[in-house]
């Protein structure tokens, strides 16, 4: 017979020898007092009489676009960004032909091929790295 049991109250795996014979539950349980009843406490409902304020107008929603993730925050931040680059492209192309040339270059990648007035691109300047 193995020498651990378990008792029927704590669920306490202890030695053989804290049992009385055959008995489920160890002297620990027998011999220790019974714990008090609970008393129910009673709880104390209050109203508040102050008026609440109105309740605020729903904001009025933009037309939705119909493509995935038009909630998503991010995916909305970079459909506006892109629209502003493709703004900005059209109103100055010269301008943004250098700032992309330049950011690629920093980046060490190739130049584009073509500029948007069909002329092929100069070659990049390469700048030195950023410290700090």
């Amino acid at each position: 017979m193995s020498g651990w049991r378990r008792c029927d109250t704590c669920r306490k795996v202890r030695p053989a020898e804290d049992f009385d014979g055959d008995a489920t539950t160890c002297r620990a349980c027998l011999t220790a007092p019974t714990p008090a009843p609970r008393k129910r406490t009673t709880t104390v409902t209050t109203r508040s009489t102050t008026p609440r304020p109105p309740a605020a107008a729903p904001a009025e929603r933009g037309p939705r676009t119909g493509s995935d993730g038009s909630g998503d925050l991010e995916v909305r931040e970079r459909r506006a960004r892109r629209s502003a680059t493709d703004a900005l492209v059209e109103s100055h192309p010269e301008e943004f032909a250098l700032l992309l040339r330049d950011a690629r270059a920093r980046e060490g990648l190739r130049p584009l091929s073509a500029e948007p007035d069909g002329e092929t691109a100069p070659p990049a300047v390469a700048l030195p790295p950023d410290e700090g």
